[in-house]
């Protein structure tokens, strides 16, 4: 008995589309913490701000090696 193909361990999102979309959201999170940014010493700004930078460079790249992945498989 055979079952379906997993997703890779990767894979962030079901589609392409919705990583590049999350990805882009998280970016503009991002842009906008690092903007707002004070120069209190806080570690909070700072940490949010990396944060929310690898969260959307991560849905960025997941969405990317999938949609090459699916390019790859689609050309045999």
């Amino acid at each position: 008995m055979e079952s379906a193909a997993k997703k890779p361990w990767w894979q962030m999102t079901r589609t392409p589309a919705t990583g590049f979309w999350l990805g882009g959201l998280w970016l503009v999170f991002s842009v906008s913490r690092w903007w707002s940014l004070e120069p209190s010493g806080s570690w909070v700004g700072p940490a949010s701000g990396t944060l929310f930078t690898l969260l959307g460079a991560s849905y960025l790249a997941s969405a990317t090696a999938d949609l090459r992945r699916r390019r790859t498989v689609a050309a045999g």
